[in-house]
């Protein structure tokens, strides 16, 4: 877990099954091609399958269902669904549930 008011992350694991909570300020504006990742923070633990949950953002427009909080393998990332550009202080918020090996 993290206390940067820009950026906090926090997981447990209850019985093989992790949830991440993310909180996310980007500092500058950004475009990503669809379904390429901007990686947050890697896990002491390993997916056993990937994981979405919907990021919900500051951001105007009919895509928020598009930009993802990702979870694969053993890292974390914002990944669009869609071309997108991201404006300079957008907000994030979200979380995601996913089946979990130990590392």
């Amino acid at each position: 877990m993290t206390t940067d008011p820009e950026f906090a992350i926090s997981g447990y694991v209850v019985n093989g099954l992790a949830t991440v909570y993310c909180r996310w300020v980007n500092k500058g504006q950004f475009q990503k091609e669809a379904w390429d990742g901007v990686p947050l923070a890697s896990m002491d633990v390993r997916a056993v399958m990937e994981g979405f949950g919907v990021f919900v953002d500051s951001q105007q427009g009919s895509q928020m269902q598009n930009r993802l909080l990702y979870v694969v393998g053993s890292s974390v990332y914002f990944r669009p669904a869609y071309d997108a550009t991201i404006p300079a202080n957008t907000w994030h918020a979200g979380s995601v549930s996913f089946p979990v090996a130990t590392v």
